[in-house]
């Protein structure tokens, strides 16, 4: 995970976490990358962008992020396999926390206590088996507490 430079900040996203086929190593259908949430931060917004679309195994992945509390409450599962007939190459969040839930919910979710952001690679195969492909997660992050 990285913060992006002072200068690019403006554009809205404040974090991102690249994963290449190579990062995903395990032995399941399954992978779960995280980023860090400090306590009084607030995530406004998950976008992803598919620079490569994966491929070499199965016929089927997805990516979503959300926390403990609703796995997809901030980016719904999105296809970025080659083979799903996608030409998406762009999502930007549509999870419960960002549209929809409580009023207090549709502009993103406050972190009372500190938390994870979990990012989760779901394949039909066991994931470790691709041999192509390049995602980068977007994340929005306003850090309310000036010591996180």
């Amino acid at each position: 995970m990285s913060r992006v430079a002072n200068n690019e900040i403006s554009n809205g996203w404040s974090d991102y976490l690249t994963v290449k086929h190579g990062d995903l190593t395990a032995d399941a259908t399954t992978q779960t990358f995280t980023i860090p949430i400090p306590a009084g931060a607030i995530v406004r917004n998950v976008g992803l962008y598919s620079e490569t679309a994966f491929d070499g195994a199965g016929a089927s992945l997805t990516v979503q992020a959300g926390d403990g509390s609703d796995a997809n409450g901030l980016l719904l599962a999105t296809q970025i396999h080659n083979d799903d007939g996608s030409t998406l190459y762009y999502a930007n969040g549509l999870g419960a926390y960002i549209d929809g839930g409580t009023a207090a919910e549709q502009q993103g979710k406050l972190y009372a206590t500190a938390d994870t952001l979990d990012i989760l690679f779901t394949g039909d195969v066991n994931v470790s088996g691709l041999t192509s492909g390049k995602v980068t997660v977007f994340v929005d992050m306003k850090r309310l507490n000036p010591e996180s």
